[in-house]
């Protein structure tokens, strides 16, 4: 009777840890993690070395992705930006994977190069409105951003690091996902935008090669400028639990910290770990 109890015990055992992994993972928040880690071969490559799968991976920007988590709807959120206070006070934990740098890109014919934190601030408040006056051609400033009303991490962190907090100007053009922004701006000389650098290597290679990266300050958004702080607007990549991470959720952080998830991360942004 006791084998009996014990096999049974063991069964239910073994099919409480087959049903976890047939529910698998489920993702939602940031396009900057979805689209240049997630997408870009992570999640194949945990698929492969676990067997874990992910069942769903979503990418309506962080605030969305942290309060599906907060409602029970995803295992996992991304978040390319800091966890706020509050957050924090509901028991969410971020994992920085990695750092990134959000570039201003104009397209490549340009002229202008550079742009100080006050130049920036001007352009995306609206307060300048022409290429000569930051040292470009005589030709009016086409900004592009996110879609404003969805406060989206990557608009937010901008807004703080760059425009410290103040407000952006109207009548600029809004686009869903931000490697559409890096295309536009490929497409109109007149154009500027602030997104994730690494987003780049989502755009086809044509467009690619019609932007450029300006520096900020006279400061590249190069990995040792990142790690240093020296580059003005950088942030953390986090994959956030809701209080510590545990099963598959804690086995995905793990690769995501290991040599080979910190490879794949590298591809693209600046890893953790070396």
């Amino acid at each position: 009777m006791k084998k009996a109890c014990m096999v049974i015990i063991s069964g239910l055992f073994l099919l409480s840890g087959m049903t976890a992994a047939a529910e698998g993972l489920s993702y939602s928040g940031s396009s900057t993690i979805g689209m240049s880690i997630l997408d870009a071969g992570a999640v194949k490559a945990f698929e492969k070395e676990t067997g874990i799968k992910f069942k769903s991976i979503e990418q309506p920007g962080s605030g969305k992705g942290i309060q599906a988590l907060l409602d029970g709807k995803v295992t996992l959120a991304g978040a390319s930006r800091a966890l706020k206070s509050e957050e924090k006070a509901k028991k969410l934990l971020g994992t920085a994977i990695g750092y990134d740098a959000i570039a201003v890109f104009v397209h490549k014919n340009n002229p202008v190069q550079n742009l100080s934190k006050e130049q920036i601030k001007g352009i995306f408040t609206g307060a300048i409105k022409n290429w000569k006056e930051v040292g470009g051609k005589d030709a009016p400033i086409q900004p592009n951003t996110e879609i404003a009303g969805e406060k989206r991490a990557t608009m937010l962190a901008f807004q703080e690091m760059a425009m410290d907090n103040a407000p952006y100007g109207t009548g600029f053009k809004e686009i869903d996902f931000p490697r559409d922004q890096i295309v536009d701006v490929a497409k109109n000389e007149n154009a500027i935008c602030s997104v994730s650098y690494g987003l780049l290597a989502a755009v086809s290679s044509d467009l690619r090669d019609n932007v450029k990266a300006v520096t900020v300050n006279g400061t590249e958004p190069t990995t040792p400028n990142i790690q240093s702080g020296a580059y003005l607007i950088s942030r953390p990549l986090l994959l956030v639990t809701l209080g510590l991470p545990k099963d598959d959720a804690k086995a995905f952080i793990n690769f995501m910290l290991s040599p080979q998830g910190q490879k794949i991360v590298a591809v693209n942004f600046v890893p953790v770990r070396k």
